[in-house]
């Protein structure tokens, strides 16, 4: 049994890695101040081997950190493009200040830990052709706010092993899916566009059947979406065999055009009913056309692969969402 430290746990992969680690038998505490989902009361709060902090990781004193053998960062600012355009300041800003206090003090307390950085697929976000790890160090350099801080986030990480001694994990999940996450929506039953990710606004929108469907760009963005249980078992397997000192693109096998995408989750939930005419809203300058990823690192040296397939993330998704919203009046 491993005693495991959760930054920012109780959000949507914290909780699937949650659930997934004690599972396994590990003692955890999950730190989380519920700034992005709210006071979502999880089903493994009640385990015995559960210990929930209300607490920003930024007041967290050293001492919190002792006796840790894992430190998992999943804290940070998140949420879709707009989001990533709304406050790129705060972002780079608040995100670089988690990290670095999070590193400082399990270096302070639990210096032997091996300290989980959870970056991101937009790290990548200007390479036009499917990435492995050895892309991280190569390619061009992000143009978001987002995607730089995540990268930069790397490099503070890495630093750390390098000046302190600091043992690490860096992983990248790409497109985080499935139930645990609801889309952004405004008093009048609106989705506020881009604040969150877009299999969940994709669903709503089909949910209200939306018409025009609205789409950011021109629906050609290629993406890849891997289910937060494929993510969470990654993580499992890697403290399992108590690997460190390494990075991993986590991908799951579901790649998609956006717009392929779209006309997908409206057959799914409105079946035998015509997709719409589409809108598409001008995407900013930035928007990724490209991000697919491959995981032959985490299969080799972890024995993991995805398992959860697009139909299965759609349904997963759509469920979480009609038992956890209300649909405006007058809508379907």
């Amino acid at each position: 049994m491993a005693r495991i430290l959760s930054l920012g746990g109780a959000g949507f992969i914290g909780s699937y890695a949650a659930r997934t680690l004690l599972e396994k038998g590990h003692d955890l505490t999950v730190v989380d101040n519920f700034s992005k989902y709210g006071q979502i009361a999880h089903d493994f709060y009640a385990h015995p081997r559960f210990r929930l902090i209300r607490k920003d990781v930024r007041q967290m004193y050293p001492h919190e950190f002792k006796g840790y053998d894992f430190v998992l960062c999943f804290a940070a600012l998140i949420g879709g493009i707009s989001y990533f355009h709304r406050i790129p300041y705060m972002i780079a800003k608040e995100n670089t200040e988690i990290l670095t206090h999070a590193i400082d003090a399990t270096l302070a307390a639990s210096p032997e830990a091996v300290f989980y950085y959870f970056s991101s697929s937009m790290v990548y976000e200007r390479v036009q052709r499917p990435v492995t790890e050895e892309d991280a160090m190569t390619q061009p350099v992000p143009i978001t706010n987002y995607g730089l801080q995540k990268l930069f986030g790397e490099f503070v990480t890495r630093g750390a092993r390098q000046e302190f001694g600091l043992n690490f994990m860096i992983i990248r999940p790409f497109n985080a899916v499935g139930s645990g996450e609801l889309p952004e929506v405004g008093s009048k039953g609106e989705v506020e566009f881009g604040m969150s990710h877009v299999i969940p606004d994709f669903v709503y929108k089909a949910l209200i059947r939306q018409t025009p469907f609205e789409i950011l760009g021109d629906g050609r963005q290629v993406r890849t979406f891997t289910h937060a249980q494929d993510i969470a078992d990654a993580v499992g397997l890697m403290i399992d065999k108590d690997v460190r000192n390494e990075d991993f693109n986590i991908c799951g096998g579901n790649t998609y055009a956006v717009g392929d995408l779209a006309a997908k989750i409206w057959a799914k939930v409105n079946p035998g009913v015509d997709f719409p005419a589409v809108r598409h809203i001008e995407a900013p300058h930035d928007d990724v056309r490209f991000r697919v990823g491959i995981s032959e690192k985490a299969k080799r040296l972890l024995g993991w692969g995805p398992k959860y397939e697009i139909d299965y993330i759609i349904d997963d998704t759509l469920g979480f969402i009609r038992k956890n919203m209300s649909l405006p009046e007058g809508r379907p």
